[in-house]
């Protein structure tokens, strides 16, 4: 178990190797990890070695068990009920200000119906895309800090979350606009 615990050392690294290699938010990334630490337990329970050499672990034989789990859980993802929960402000700027109050429960129905729609949209896009998009508007951080943290071209970022941003309203500005105007019956 010893090459388990340095694996382990290595977490940070591993966790950051993911969401630069394979585009998961830190999250999605974490679980990752943590598959594939037991996947490699089950493997050195199983008499396998993984090292390099004598005493170094082999950091690519972690990383194709890493990408192998993400292709994996993403194989297995399916359609939930469940909606993308993005912080109160940040979603009130990309629905022009949806004012929600919880005393109402048609305006709750129709505030959860939006958010279904706006699960879905972000569903449908590619894992890079959305990983973008979620993190820039689930985070307060600036575009600076994102490029910096994820070590992706600020440029490449602005021209996703625009692109997609724009994209979102594009599909949602309608439905949007009747939770707005207190048509909850027709999102």
């Amino acid at each position: 178990m010893i090459q388990l615990e340095k694996l382990a050392l290595k977490h940070d690294k591993w966790v950051a190797l993911v969401i630069r290699s394979l585009g998961c938010n830190p999250s999605k990334a974490e679980d990752v990890v943590q598959d594939s630490y037991i996947r490699i337990h089950r493997y050195l329970q199983e008499g396998k070695d993984i090292s390099y050499g004598d005493d170094d672990v082999n950091d690519f034989y972690f990383y194709n068990v890493l990408r192998s789990v993400y292709i994996n859980s993403s194989k297995k993802k399916t359609v939930s009920n469940n909606y993308v929960d993005l912080p109160e402000g940040k979603l009130n700027y990309l629905l022009n200000s949806i004012a929600f109050e919880e005393s109402d429960r048609e305006e709750q129905e129709g505030y959860k119906r939006l958010m279904h729609k706006v699960s879905a949209e972000l569903n449908s896009w590619d894992s890079y895309s959305k990983a973008v998009f979620i993190a820039y508007f689930a985070t307060d951080m600036s575009l600076d800090k994102l490029s910096e943290a994820t070590e992706i071209g600020r440029s490449s970022l602005y021209n996703t979350i625009r692109t997609y941003r724009e994209i979102m309203q594009d599909s949602l500005s309608e439905d949007a606009q009747d939770y707005n105007n207190g048509d909850y019956n027709l999102i």
